[in-house]
Parts: C-alpha cells; sequence; structure tokens
C-alpha cells in the first residue's frame, strides 16, 4: 500500500510545484509589464521635457558637478553657433567664452555657474557677452542654478538669452540722456550767472522781496544743475565712456578736502563728526576725483539724513588686500522693505521724502557704479529710526586705468 501513497504524494507537490511556477511566470509577467509601463512613461517624460526644453526661446545648458556640459538645448546651439558634439564634454567655464563688452573674458572668479555652485544658490547676472563660434558676440541675461541631491550639489543648470534688443534700447536712451543734459547746461549756466548778477546787484539794488525770489530762483537752478550732471555722469559711465586716471592717493587729504567742502552744512546741523583713519595707510593709486565723489555723496546723505546734534563716523582701514571706508551715522535709516531698492535710480525711501524733499534718488547708484568701475565693493546696514553704515572697498593695488572720452563733472 506504500507505492500507491507515495506516487499519490509526488502527484500533489508536482501539481503544487507547477501551480507556484505559473503563479510566479504570471507575477513575473505583470512585474514586467509594470516595469514597460513605467518605462513607456519615463521615455514619454523624457521625450516631453527634451521638446519643451528645445522649443524654448532661452538657452539651456547642463552641466555635471565636475562643470562638465552634458546637455545643450536647440537654442542654445542655435545662439552660441556652436554644434552639440562641439559643446558636450567641454567646461562652461571656457565654452562658450563669456566676456564683457570690450571682449575681455569674465574671470573665473566672476562665472555665475562657478558662484552658483560654491553658493549652492541661484545667481542671476546682466552685463555679460557670450562669443560665438564665429567670433561675434552677444549681450546675455544669466541665471545659473545649481541642482542639489540629499545636500549635495550634482549638476547645475546655466539659462541664458540673447538680450541685444534691451541692450540697443538701453544705449539709446544713456545717449539720448546725455544729449539731453549737455542741452540743458548750457541754459542752466545762463540762468545762474544772470541770478548771481541780480543777487550781487550788478544791474541795481534789489528789495528785499525781491532778492528772496532770486534767491529761490538762484537754489532752484543749483538743484537743476546737480540733477543734470548726475544724469551726465551716469550716461559717462554706463557707456563706458569715463576715463579712469589712477595716481597715488592719499586718502586722508582727499577726506580732509571733503571735510573742508561739507564744514558748513556740518556746522548748520551741530553735527558731531568723528574720523578714523589708520595712520598705517599707504597711499592708494585710484582715481582720486572719481572717489571724492563717493565720499563726498556718502557724507552728504549722512548730514542730510540725521537730525539735527546727530553723530557721523567716517573710518577708513586697511583689511588684507582691500581698503574698507566706513560712513556711519544715527539718523532716520531705511525702511526694511525698501533695502533692495537703495541703489536703483531715482529711489529715495519713504521715510525721508516728506522731511527733506529736496534730493534726486540718483546719489547712490552713481556712487555704486563708480565703487564698481574702481574696482571696489560697495553694502549697507541700516535699521529704520537708528542710522545707516554704509561700506565700500577699493582694492590696495589700485584701479585699473581705462581710456576714454570724458572724466566725471567735467
Amino acid at each position: 500500500m506504500d507505492a500507491p501513497i507515495n506516487e499519490d504524494k509526488k502527484l500533489k507537490d508536482l501539481s503544487e510545484a507547477l501551480e507556484n511556477c505559473a503563479l510566479e511566470i504570471a507575477e513575473s509577467k505583470k512585474r514586467e509589464e509594470d516595469l514597460n509601463q513605467v518605462n513607456r512613461g519615463l521615455v514619454e517624460a523624457k521625450a516631453k521635457y527634451e521638446a519643451m526644453l528645445s522649443n524654448i526661446g532661452d538657452g539651456v545648458i547642463g552641466v555635471n558637478d565636475r562643470g562638465e556640459i552634458v546637455y545643450a538645448n536647440s537654442q542654445a546651439t542655435l545662439l552660441t553657433g556652436y554644434p552639440q558634439d562641439e559643446l558636450l564634454g567641454k567646461m562652461l567655464i571656457h565654452s562658450p567664452r563669456l566676456t564683457d563688452e570690450k571682449g575681455n573674458e569674465i574671470p573665473h572668479s566672476e562665472n555665475p555657474i562657478r558662484n552658483a555652485f560654491l553658493g549652492n544658490s541661484r545667481i542671476s547676472s546682466r552685463g555679460y557677452f557670450y562669443e560665438k563660434a564665429d567670433g561675434s558676440k552677444f549681450p546675455v541675461a544669466i541665471t545659473a542654478t545649481p541642482v542639489v541631491l540629499w545636500g549635495q550639489v550634482i549638476g547645475g543648470v546655466n539659462v541664458f538669452r540673447d538680450i541685444t534688443r534691451e541692450w540697443e534700447v538701453d544705449r539709446m536712451k544713456t545717449e539720448f540722456i546725455s544729449l539731453a543734459s549737455h542741452q540743458l547746461r548750457t541754459p542752466l549756466s545762463a540762468m545762474k550767472w544772470f541770478s548771481e548778477m541780480l543777487i550781487d546787484g550788478d544791474v541795481g539794488n534789489l528789495t528785499d522781496e525781491q532778492k528772496e525770489m532770486v534767491g529761490n530762483i538762484y537754489e532752484s537752478n543749483e538743484r537743476m544743475i546737480a540733477l543734470v550732471n548726475s544724469l551726465l555722469n551716469i550716461s559717462r559711465i554706463e557707456s563706458g565712456r569715463i576715463i579712469i586716471e589712477p595716481t597715488p592717493t592719499a586718502l586722508t587729504e582727499l577726506l580732509g578736502g571733503v571735510m573742508s567742502d561739507l564744514k558748513q552744512k556740518i556746522e548748520s546741523k551741530g553735527h558731531e563728526i568723528i574720523l578714523d583713519v589708520s595712520p598705517l595707510l599707504p597711499k592708494v593709486n585710484i582715481d582720486a576725483k572719481l572717489v571724492r565723489h563717493v565720499y563726498l555723496n556718502l557724507i552728504s546723505n549722512s548730514i542730510k539724513y540725521t537730525p539735527e546734534r546727530g553723530r557721523i563716523e567716517i573710518k577708513i582701514e586697511l583689511k588684507g588686500n582691500q581698503v574698507v571706508s566706513l560712513v556711519s551715522d544715527n539718523g532716520y535709516g531705511i525702511p526694511e522693505r525698501q533695502k533692495d531698492k537703495v541703489f536703483s535710480k531715482f529711489f529715495r525711501a519713504e521715510n525721508v521724502v516728506k522731511i527733506e524733499t529736496d534730493g534726486t534718488g540718483l546719489g547712490l547708484y552713481l556712487t555704486r557704479l563708480i565703487v564698481l568701475a574702481c574696482g571696489g565693493k560697495i553694502w549697507f546696514e541700516s535699521k529704520e529710526g537708528e542710522g545707516t553704515r554704509f561700506f565700500f572697498t577699493l582694492p590696495i593695488s589700485g584701479s585699473i586705468k581705462r581710456e576714454g572720452e570724458v572724466s566725471i563733472d567735467s
């Protein structure tokens, strides 16, 4: 009787094995179908995103964590003139070549994708040019963004667009402002001259009321001249026509001249002035006329936007390879929500426009342009109601000489 039982058991085991095998095959097929479906989804998604990237108007270049180009959309190749196979595998900081308006290659330390990687943050830049395969160049607006996974930068995306049209419009606008300002200077100078003659009595004595009215005309004309000069200087720097002539300059003497010019304004408001200039400070190779304008504007603002009997500190010291200047006050300060507009054209903080109605809103914009042109940086700290601290640096190595057509305030 044992033999039939063993046969039945074998048949049963075989049947179960076949059933299990069938189940495994069915599950395997299901997994295969699922994988195929996922793959189809991935392929479709990849095709969709590639189509989107290929058809957008901006150039898109993808890089790996070493900065090597691993992707370039059709617009990137169209704008730069480089075929995709000439871009892939190249370092983005070298290809395509990033330059300034004159064709000088931008230093690695200023390259947007490099700084995006190092700072682990998005970097937006303007004022640069990409050099095409044929040697020509075009202005670009660049947004460089790192790709971060689990806290590590694994690559980046460099998006750029051709801003030739915007650049041309800005250039025409700058040229128009320059031309209009030049034309305004002649009648304004004549008005100033005639007003001075009237006030001095060169054409007869005036009554007190007449003197007051002519004095108002003179002051208004002076404000208009200051506005025109600011517009002229801005257009000169923006168009690259400003001359930079560095000479060895003692900042102590330069600051002394500025303080002498502002003495009357300081005394009229009764401010306490604290000067702290390092005795170890060497002469710096800078354009004294340009840097003087920076000190003059920052200190004038502190005098103007600090209530009577305020405290103003001016400090110059050497830090590493930079000369750092500080102009600090305990004045009105800058509202938190407006801090990002401080260096914009025509900006005046809302908390001071009613207190100090006189002002063009161009001073800090021009000051920033000058500091950057001299190879420095400028920034500030401020709290509304407590005061403002402006800092700017100048390289101890000095400013780079620049050929141009005109100097500031000429």
